[in-house]
């Protein structure tokens, strides 16, 4: 038996290690499929295909979002270069220019600026942390969703009981109005003077036309399947979807089959409870 899970989550995790303090945050909403969207520095370009992959496989549906910020301490990461040549080559050139010009020559500090190049590096160790931050930040989005799925499942499993419950109502009420369908119609028939012959044959064929013991039979199997559908866990969304629009199929069919108030009344309520059911599916992974 597998866990549901609601597409809407949120998960983060917070790493300070060797001189790296890394933070990734991840949130989601409901999606036909599996979207996501990586802000990270491009810097870290070369780990993207890897971040989707590793999500990809533990993530089936959702628009998801993941946020990763890294910041390095002192010195740490940082790539300084002193050009020496550059500085030899600009303080000569200037020194011969203002002398020609006779104006004062800038201290040595005005070229330092320009001789210092600061860069980002990313080593290994780096992407290691990150990766294994990401894990911890993917486990606990992935609980969220689970809590909120077992909130989902609770309720699913309150109206699907209810749906058996009038499907009961509908086996016994059927049943009643067949009869008293019945019963009318030949009452009728025979104030219009019809044989018997050809009362049993009019009545035989609208007997076949009001007859809703498929209708219940086919919704009792949904019924079954959705519930074995829901135990086995996600991903079933799109599975669970399909299984209650037939169902509101079915009670659409037993609400038109027959004229009979009660179960007119109970058709109502079954497309009420299947309705709110489907709502709720499109939030399940």
């Amino acid at each position: 038996m597998g866990s549901l899970k609601s597409m809407t989550g949120y998960g983060k995790a917070v790493k300070s290690i060797n001189g790296y303090n890394i933070k990734i945050e991840m949130k989601s909403v409901n999606h036909r499929n599996l979207e996501l969207n990586i802000k990270m520095s491009r810097d870290l370009i070369s780990l993207e295909m890897d971040i989707r992959s590793f999500i990809s496989e533990r993530i089936a549906r959702g628009k998801v979002d993941v946020y990763i910020h890294v910041e390095m301490e002192g010195l740490k990461g940082k790539d300084i270069k002193f050009n020496k040549e550059l500085i030899r080559y600009l303080y000569d050139n200037v020194q011969n220019l203002c002398l020609e010009l006779g104006v004062p020559q800038p201290p040595l500090s005005y070229f330092l600026r320009e001789a210092f190049t600061i860069g980002t590096t990313y080593d290994e160790e780096l992407k290691s942390f990150i990766m294994e931050t990401l894990e911890e930040a993917v486990s606990d989005f992935i609980a969220f969703r689970e809590k909120e799925g077992e909130k989902l499942k609770r309720d699913i499993l309150t109206r699907i009981e209810n749906v058996g419950k009038f499907i009961e109502k509908a086996e016994s009420i059927a049943e009643i109005a067949i009869n008293e369908t019945k019963a009318k119609l030949m009452e009728k028939l025979r104030e219009l003077n019809f044989d018997e012959a050809r009362i049993m044959q009019e009545v035989m064929a609208t007997l076949t036309k009001i007859d809703v013991n498929e209708e219940l039979v086919r919704l009792r199997s949904h019924v079954d399947f959705f519930l074995k559908t829901l135990e086995e866990g996600s991903p079933c969304g799109k599975k669970l979807d399909f299984i209650a629009q037939e169902m509101l199929r079915e009670a659409n069919t037993l609400g038109a089959k027959i004229a009979h108030a009660k179960l007119s009344y109970i058709a109502v309520n079954l497309k009420t409870e299947i309705e709110k059911i489907r709502e709720q599916i499109q939030n399940i992974e």
